[in-house]
């Protein structure tokens, strides 16, 4: 029976929305390649791609077929990921299927402008009221977490402005008694490559009734079964599943939103600590380090789950790299050095290397250092980081105590279900 042998590699990634013969690769066939009549994809992915069999050179070129959209793999509960592999058919009709599976990671690019705009907390203003602040805008996208750019008609514009999340007044600007009683403001919102447009219905009151000052949560003075334990942290009694976090406003405050009705409103805060797992808001704590190395390694979106699992590990004293060694995919024999850089460049930071960078890297690798400390170096680097930064904070998922198991069926305020987990009773509770 003929044979052939595959060498080389192929891209392990590839963007959401590329189009047709804008992914190719190149294999090279030894053996009875006299004999090979054609080339079939088979797997999960094969409809995806196509194979070109070149008998002079003896090169096997695999090339997208058909456009990928990375939000189609959440939809389906699936990772963002197309597994395909091949089949060889021979002249005298005997095919060879070989047992080695090709990953290509689909990575998410800004595709889809934002579909919703509300706000949170606010919305009224009172006539009169010069500079007033009306409240936290918060954006829905599909895409983008963000920072996103609001802009309006031109009416309106020399009246109204966004500092932050949080829409106002300009200074020394007020509305009239002509207003009342409410104003429908046109808002144009960009993720920086989308965008659409929005109304939102303001109300205006009357000038004798302005609104009520926000308060926050204080050491003195705790809201709805939230307390201020430290400078740092508000611990709650509440499920996740009972509340709604938002972006905070431009002095750091940050509103939360009950399912039972009424909101409170924490302090600048790196922690929010609830049953079922807490909600850590530091841009560069421990949360967004494990979210970048999970992206980094995986290419694939990290649920609250995981992130409770990683960090987990890392308190009890595991540390980056060992976690990067257990996420990474076994090395693929024969996979080039300079793939792997472009792969985890482009999982980690969307981007690929410059000639910099991947002459840096190759040098690291050339010289020693592992794949799991090129993975953890670069998802600890400052601009990693910066793209696991998310306005609503990261959802670790933690339990707490060994009596929680009833809290395990909520997903947080973001993310997947929390995993099962195991805690001295009692002890987590101490705050």
């Amino acid at each position: 029976m003929p044979s052939v042998q595959v060498s080389g590699t192929i891209p392990n990634a590839v963007r959401e929305g590329t189009t047709l013969g804008g992914w190719t690769a190149g294999l090279s066939l030894g053996g009875d390649t006299g004999s090979l009549a054609g080339i079939e994809l088979t797997g999960a992915a094969a409809l995806n791609f196509s194979a070109h069999w070149d008998a002079v050179l003896r090169l096997a070129t695999i090339s997208l077929a058909a456009p990928v959209d990375y939000e189609s793999f959440a939809a389906a509960g699936r990772p963002p990921q197309l597994d395909f592999g091949l089949r060889f058919v021979f002249t005298d009709g005997s095919r060879q299927t070989p047992a080695a599976t090709y990953h290509v990671a689909v990575l998410d690019q800004d595709d889809a402008p934002p579909s919703g705009l509300h706000l949170i907390g606010g919305g009224s203003l009172a006539a009169g009221a010069i500079g007033s602040v009306i409240g936290t805008l918060a954006v829905t996208d599909p895409d983008s977490t963000g920072p996103f750019l609001f802009s309006f008609a031109a009416e309106d514009d020399w009246r109204f402005e966004v500092v932050g999340s949080t829409l106002k007044l300009r200074d020394g600007i007020s509305l009239g008694l002509d207003e009342m009683p409410g104003h429908p403001l046109f808002i144009n919102v960009s993720d920086g490559h989308q965008s659409a447009a929005f109304t939102l219905d303001l109300t205006v009151t009357d000038p004798g009734m302005p609104p009520d000052p926000v308060s926050v949560v204080t050491p003195e003075t705790p809201q709805d079964g939230f307390a201020l334990a430290s400078p740092q942290r508000v611990v709650t009694l509440h499920d996740s599943r009972e509340v709604t976090v938002a972006p905070a406003d431009a002095a750091e405050t940050r509103p939360i939103l009950l399912a039972g009705g009424g909101e409170v409103w924490l302090p600048a805060v790196e922690r929010l600590q609830m049953t079922d797992g807490w909600v850590d808001f530091d841009p560069t704590g421990g949360a967004v380090r494990a979210a970048a190395l999970v992206a980094a390694t995986t290419a694939a979106p990290v649920s609250g789950a995981d992130l409770g699992i990683l960090l987990g590990q890392a308190e009890a004293g595991q540390g980056w790299v060992e976690l990067a060694a257990g996420l990474l995919p076994p090395a693929l024999p024969g996979q080039a050095d300079a793939g792997l850089v472009d792969g985890l460049y482009q999982a980690a930071l969307q981007r690929a290397p410059d000639a910099a960078e991947l002459a840096l890297q190759l040098g690291r690798l050339a010289s020693g250092v592992s794949r799991a400390q090129l993975a953890a170096d670069l998802a600890g680097s400052a601009e990693a980081l910066a793209a696991q930064a998310a306005p609503e904070g990261h959802w670790v998922a933690q339990p707490l105590g060994g009596s929680a198991a009833w809290h395990l069926d909520t997903g947080g305020p973001a993310g997947g279900p929390a995993a099962a987990a195991s805690y001295p009773v009692g002890e987590a509770w101490l705050f």
